[in-house]
């Protein structure tokens, strides 16, 4: 069990844009909108790559010419649900034996507004404390620069 006892992290916000360009820049477009500082590649990271497809690897390169996993696509439900396979421990290392599970749901409320529903759950298989107590509120910031992009570009990338 982690130190803060979490077993799941939810977050649920509106985004000003369709549901299939919400969809397109979760997935197609992460780069855009995830943060150079967040990755656990040895040297200055370069892309955030998603493979839309099922089975598709979550993965950054970075500056050294290096690649490191963050995981891949579980479930690929184009424009409704992505289900990713999360495999970094609570230190920042991935681990090929670990998933915890990120699904974002996008969910239709109008022609222009999208519901997105965030959860990143398993949390309770993390070893290690420093991840687990900075998730949450590493997410809520992460997000944020997604509902940016998605506002900014609005099917326009």
């Amino acid at each position: 069990m982690n130190k803060a006892g979490i077993k799941s992290i939810k977050k649920e916000f509106v985004v000003e844009t369709s549901q299939e360009n919400a969809f397109k820049v979760f997935t197609e477009n992460i780069d855009l909108w995830w943060p150079r500082s967040h990755h656990i590649g040895r040297s200055p990271m370069v892309e955030l790559i998603l493979e839309p497809r099922l089975k598709g690897r979550w993965y950054s390169t970075h500056e050294d010419n290096s690649e490191a996993t963050v995981g891949y696509v579980l479930k690929w439900e184009p424009y409704g649900k992505i289900v990713l396979a999360w495999q970094i421990n609570g230190n920042f290392q991935y681990d090929p034996n670990l998933i915890t599970e990120v699904e974002v749901n996008f969910i239709p409320e109008a022609s222009q507004r999208t519901k997105i529903k965030f959860e990143h759950r398993d949390l309770d298989r993390l070893v290690g404390g420093k991840v687990i107590e900075s998730m949450d509120e590493g997410w809520g910031k992460i997000l944020e620069l997604y509902k940016e992009v998605c506002k900014a570009q609005n099917g326009n990338y």
